[in-house]
C-alpha cells in the first residue's frame, strides 16, 4: 500500500528535524547527561514537528545503544517502538479524549510498570483541548508521576492551559520553519522519489505551507501525483491559485491604472475557476513584499521569495510608494474580510481593483493637503484605547436610557463647526482657522438625501463597532462637499472625535469618491432628528435584548 510523503520521511532521528535546533539540541544534550525531565510541554503552530521529537525523544530514552543523544534505530526497543509491537509508548489524542474519565483510565495504566522498555512515555497531543475537570485530575500526577514515567504534552495553542500545568513542565517552543530550509527539504524528497521541484516551485510550496514542514511536504506528495517534474504551473494547476505570472500582471497592471486589462484578466481567471477569495490573499502577501521593499532596506529574510520571483518585485516595487503600498493593502484586506461573509466575490474583486487603480501615489493627503481619509481610517481601527472608551460611552448612554434620563446635549445652532479635521474637541484646527464657519441653515436647507448612508453603515460596523451602535438610526444629507448628519445629542458628542470623523470620511472616499467635511443637520437653524426608518434605535434595541432575556420592561 502507498504511504504518503510526509509519513515516509518523517524524521526518525534528531538530526533529521528541519528547522528546530534549539529543541533537539537541548533535547540531545539532556538525554545524553541523563538530566531528564518527568514532564515536557511542546508548543508550535501545525507541521513544526512537536509529535515528531516527543516519538524521537520516546525512543531516544529507552535506546539501548544511543548515540550522541539518538536512538540507534537498529536495537529491538527501536525496532519495536516503530512497528508499534513495543505497548510502553502511549499516544493519546485529547481531542478525542478530553473528559476526566479518559484522564482517570490514563492514571490506572500510568500505574503499570514498562513491560520491555526503561520508560512509560505518554504523548498527550492537543492537550489543551481537554475540560478544567481533566486538567485538575492530571495535577498531582503530572507534578510527582512514578520514576519510569515520562509526560509529552504537545500543543499549538499553549495559552488554554492553565499556569499549573504550565509551571509541571519543560516547555519548548517550536518555530515556524524557514522557506529556505522547507524548500531544499522539498527538493531532497523529490529526489529521493525519482522526481525534480524547481526553485521556484519549492519556494511556492513553502509561502503556502506558512512554516509548516507537514503541510508542504503534503503539496509537494500532491503536486507530484501530477508530474514527477514539479514547477510552479503544476503547483498552481494541483492547489488552485493564480500564481506567480498572473500576480504581476496585476501588479503591472495596477501601476499603469489600467482597469480595463485587470477586468479581462480577472474574467480569464474566474473563467478558469479561480478562487477570487485566494487570490485576493495572494494579491494582499505581494503587496505585503512590496511595502517592504519600499520601507526596508535590508529586506534580507523578511520576504519569501526565490532570486528570480525577488528581483522581478524590486522592479514592481519601484512603481509604488510606500504610502500607496499601505493604502493598496488597506483596501485589499477590507476588501477580503468583505468576501469571506459571502458575498460575490467576483464582483468585490472587479471593485477593489478599480479601487485600487485611483489610489495616488501619495495618498497620506488630498488636495488641500488634508490627511487621507485611508490612511486616518487604520489609524482609527488600530486605535484601541479610543474603541474602549466609545464602549464606555455606549454603556453609559444604556444605562440612561433604562433609567429613563436623557441623553440630550447641547448643540450649537446658527453656524456649524467644519468636522473633518483631525483636532480633538476644545483644539482648533488649521481648517477651523483658515475659513469661516457656515450657516447651518442655509447649508441643511439646500441639502439633499444622501442614498449611500445606510451602505456607509454598514462599512462602518466593519471598522468602528461603537460608533455604528450610536449612529444605526441616523440620516444623511448632502451639500456639495459637506456631509450633514441628523443623529442624537450622543451622536453629535460622538461626531466631535476625530478618529469617528475620520473612519466616516474614509468610508464615504471609498463608496462615493467624495472628500467631504462632515457636520450636524439642522434646517431652519433649529436641530430636526428624524430616525432612520431601515434601522432599529437605540431604545427599540434594549427593549428587544429585554424581551429576549424574559426582562419586562415598563414604560412610562
Amino acid at each position: 500500500m502507498y504511504q504518503v510523503l510526509y509519513r515516509k520521511w518523517r524524521p526518525k532521528t534528531f538530526a533529521d528535524v528541519v528547522g528546530q535546533p534549539h529543541v533537539t539540541e537541548t533535547l540531545k544534550n539532556e538525554i545524553q547527561s541523563g538530566r531528564i525531565a518527568h514532564a515536557y510541554l511542546f508548543t508550535g503552530s501545525r507541521g513544526t514537528g512537536k509529535t515528531t521529537c516527543a516519538k524521537i525523544f520516546s525512543k531516544a530514552v529507552n535506546c539501548l545503544n544511543p548515540i550522541n543523544g539518538d536512538p540507534c534505530g537498529q536495537c529491538e526497543i527501536c525496532r519495536g517502538i516503530d512497528d508499534e509491537s513495543i505497548m510502553d509508548i502511549v499516544e493519546m489524542d485529547a481531542a478525542s479524549n478530553r473528559k476526566i474519565e479518559d484522564i482517570r483510565d490514563l492514571m490506572e495504566e500510568i500505574r503499570y510498570t514498562p513491560a520491555q522498555a526503561k520508560y512509560r512515555v505518554f504523548i498527550v497531543d492537543e492537550v489543551h483541548m481537554l475540560t478544567q475537570e481533566a486538567f485538575n485530575a492530571l495535577l498531582k500526577t503530572l507534578e510527582e508521576p512514578p520514576s519510569y514515567v515520562l509526560f509529552i504534552l504537545a500543543t499549538t495553542e499553549p495559552h488554554k492551559l492553565p499556569a499549573t500545568i504550565l509551571s509541571r513542565c519543560q516547555r519548548f517552543d517550536f518555530h515556524r520553519i524557514q522557506p529556505r530550509a522547507i524548500a531544499d527539504r522539498l527538493k531532497f524528497i523529490a529526489a529521493q522519489e525519482d522526481g525534480d521541484i524547481d526553485d521556484e516551485a519549492a519556494f511556492m510550496i513553502a509561502r503556502l505551507a506558512d512554516g509548516g514542514m507537514r503541510d508542504a511536504i503534503s503539496l509537494l506528495d500532491q503536486a507530484m501525483g501530477r508530474s514527477k517534474q514539479v514547477n510552479a504551473l503544476t503547483v498552481c494547476e494541483t492547489v488552485g491559485i493564480a500564481g506567480t505570472g498572473y500576480i504581476n500582471e496585476i501588479a503591472e497592471h495596477i501601476a499603469n491604472k489600467d482597469s480595463e486589462a485587470l477586468m479581462r484578466l480577472i474574467n480569464e481567471l474566474y473563467s478558469n475557476s479561480k478562487d477570487m477569495l485566494r487570490l485576493c490573499d495572494e494579491l494582499i502577501g505581494y503587496f505585503r513584499n512590496i511595502m517592504i521593499l519600499c520601507t526596508v532596506k535590508n529586506s534580507d529574510g523578511l520576504i519569501m521569495a526565490s532570486d528570480a520571483e525577488l528581483s522581478e518585485l524590486k522592479q514592481h516595487a519601484s512603481k509604488f510608494t510606500a504610502p500607496q503600498s499601505i493604502a493598496i493593502l488597506n483596501t485589499l484586506q477590507t476588501a477580503y474580510e468583505i468576501m469571506s461573509r459571502g458575498v460575490n466575490k467576483r464582483v468585490e474583486m472587479e471593485t477593489v481593483l478599480i479601487r485600487i487603480c485611483g489610489i495616488s501615489e501619495n495618498p497620506c493627503t488630498d488636495d488641500s493637503g488634508n490627511k487621507s481619509a485611508a490612511t486616518a481610517s487604520v489609524r482609527a481601527v488600530d486605535n484601541s484605547g479610543a474603541i474602549n472608551a466609545l464602549l464606555s460611552r455606549v454603556e453609559a448612554l444604556e444605562r440612561a436610557l433604562r433609567s429613563g434620563m436623557s441623553a440630550v446635549s447641547s448643540v450649537r445652532t446658527g453656524t456649524i463647526p467644519i468636522l473633518g479635521s483631525t483636532s480633538e474637541p476644545g483644539e482648533k484646527s488649521e481648517t477651523d482657522v483658515s475659513k469661516a464657519s457656515v450657516s447651518v441653515s442655509e447649508l441643511s436647507n439646500a441639502a439633499k438625501p444622501f442614498a449611500q448612508w445606510n451602505q456607509a453603515l454598514e462599512l462602518l460596523q466593519t471598522v468602528n463597532k461603537p460608533a455604528y451602535s450610536v449612529l444605526a438610526d441616523s440620516r444623511a444629507y448632502i451639500n456639495g462637499k459637506y456631509l450633514l448628519i441628523d443623529t442624537n445629542g450622543f451622536g453629535r458628542d460622538m461626531l466631535r472625535n476625530s478618529q469617528v470623523k475620520e473612519s466616516i470620511r474614509g468610508i464615504i472616499k471609498q463608496i462615493a469618491g467624495i472628500d467631504c467635511r462632515l457636520g450636524p443637520y439642522s434646517p431652519s437653524g433649529g436641530v430636526q432628528y428624524n430616525k432612520n426608518p431601515n434601522t432599529v434605535s437605540p431604545v427599540d434595541a434594549i427593549k428587544q435584548r429585554a424581551a429576549e432575556a424574559g426582562i419586562e420592561v415598563e414604560e412610562n
